[in-house]
């Protein structure tokens, strides 16, 4: 990522198709540093807002309970006022800049929050609540498409192996009833990748994969989330600085 300090810069022009493959997605796991070249004004614009959200995160969390509608509504308005993606929109040029915005600001605080261990904690906690916030408001297709394009081969399973093992996934799932089960999908999972689950006893286990609800799959999406990131920010200082 380059910056300049004396010229505005312009906004980055793309053919739909082009732009489309660069943030395809409202969520991302920001795998890769942004290259393209931003402002001073924009970078100083980008953190301060940024960090502005990720406190908000932090507040809502200690005064509404997480996932609570008061505590979605919340985040959800600030999220608008910040102009950062909340859930899939369409592609549009003010989408592509609202989506790099995105990338680009989450990047800058890594910036800053890859010094100290404290700071790295504090802010995997706020980026996994954001990013669980936006996935929960994926609509399922957008999930599967999500899921593909990060190479999380988590398979649903057919309506009729669904109906087959119907009566084991509503006692292994909290909260599932057979309405409930009959509007969602159920995914395929590797038993390795639902560990947290697997000893929650949430879902049903057969021949080593974990069989998931639509409900449940976030979990295992965030903790890849939070895996990567973790990672990210673990690299010695001198690295972390070179974005």
């Amino acid at each position: 990522m380059q910056f300049s300090r004396n010229r505005k810069m312009k906004a980055t022009r793309l053919a739909g198709d082009q732009r489309a493959g660069i943030y395809p997605h409202s969520i991302q796991f920001y795998l890769q540093p942004p290259l393209e070249n931003i402002s001073l004004a924009e970078f100083e614009t980008f953190a301060v807002e940024r960090l502005k959200l990720l406190k908000t995160i932090e507040n809502l969390g200690v005064t509404y309970v997480k996932g609570s509608q008061q505590y979605k509504d919340k985040l959800e308005g600030e999220l608008k006022k910040l102009s950062f993606p909340y859930r899939p929109q369409r592609s549009s040029e003010q989408e592509y800049d609202i989506r790099k915005k995105d990338h680009i600001s989450h990047f800058i605080l890594r910036l800053a929050y890859c010094q100290t261990e404290e700071l790295r904690r504090w802010f995997i906690q706020q980026e996994m609540d954001l990013f669980r916030f936006r996935f929960n408001e994926l609509l399922q297709e957008n999930i599967k498409d999500f899921l593909h394009f990060n190479n999380l081969k988590y398979d649903t399973i057919s309506n009729d192996v669904k109906m087959e093992l119907q009566e084991k996934l509503i006692n292994s799932t909290y909260g599932l009833s057979q309405p409930k089960l009959e509007e969602q999908d159920v995914y395929k999972v590797p038993f390795q990748a639902a560990l947290d689950l697997v000893r929650a006893k949430k879902v049903f286990v057969k021949a080593g994969f974990a069989f998931i609800p639509h409900q449940e799959i976030v979990t295992i999406v965030l903790n890849d989330f939070r895996t990567k990131l973790s990672k990210a920010l673990a690299v010695p200082v001198p690295s972390c600085l070179n974005i």
